[in-house]
């Protein structure tokens, strides 16, 4: 499949969590994890762990901070609200099913095939102004800089290590060239792409109707 169709079914997935009911992204949910595990998508399982605390989080600001119906014989002075745990609940699936997609599709494509769809979705954007060629080659040595980083000892990768991102960009030999390689279109990536752009147009329209 096109690198192109996939990221369109990457953004297609983000449209439906955003406006699918509490029944549908539980099912989504669920079918993610399974397809993860099926594929072994070790990269899903170790973001997942990561952002555990994030989960959690998010869990008890909306359980504590919305107001509703309180929990009954809760042993302290306060409660969480059944409204805030469905709501909790709901972002947590959301942001599982998203980190579920980005792991599918980071995993079946090379980062060169996602930067050439990458350019190629942003390519209209170059009537307005914005350097796309440019765009993607810093996104492109901004990712090899990021995953040099953590391949040289993951104890001391740090956050701080970002801010040096643009200055080591910055300062590239000239001769540094970054190139992408088109591939061809075939039949299905023309038809996945013709429905996937019209699910979205109509998704952006529901949203806004």
């Amino acid at each position: 499949m096109h690198p192109l169709v996939k990221i369109l079914c990457f953004i297609s997935v983000l449209l439906i969590i955003s406006m699918a009911s509490s029944a549908m992204l539980f099912s989504i949910t669920v079918f993610s994890f399974v397809l993860t595990f099926s594929l072994k998508v070790q990269s899903f399982l170790h973001a997942v762990r990561r952002m555990r605390w994030l989960f959690l989080s998010i869990l008890i600001i909306y359980a504590f901070g919305t107001p509703g119906e309180l929990l009954p014989q809760f042993p302290v002075n306060f409660a969480p609200t059944y409204e805030g745990l469905r709501f909790g609940l709901i972002q947590v699936e959301k942001l599982l099913i998203a980190l579920a997609a980005l792991s599918l599709l980071l995993t079946s494509s090379l980062r060169e095939q996602m930067m050439l769809g990458l350019y190629m979705l942003l390519s209209p954007f170059k009537y307005i102004g914005l350097n796309v060629e440019r765009f993607s080659a810093r996104l492109m040595l901004t990712l090899d800089y990021v995953e040099d980083l953590a391949a040289q000892d993951k104890s001391n990768f740090n956050f701080k290590l970002l801010d040096e991102i643009d200055g080591y960009i910055a300062n590239l030999p000239q001769e540094n060239i970054v190139s992408f390689q088109k591939l061809p279109f075939n039949l299905l990536d023309k038809l996945m792409l013709f429905l996937l752009s019209a699910m979205i147009v109509f998704m952006i329209y529901r949203g806004f109707a």
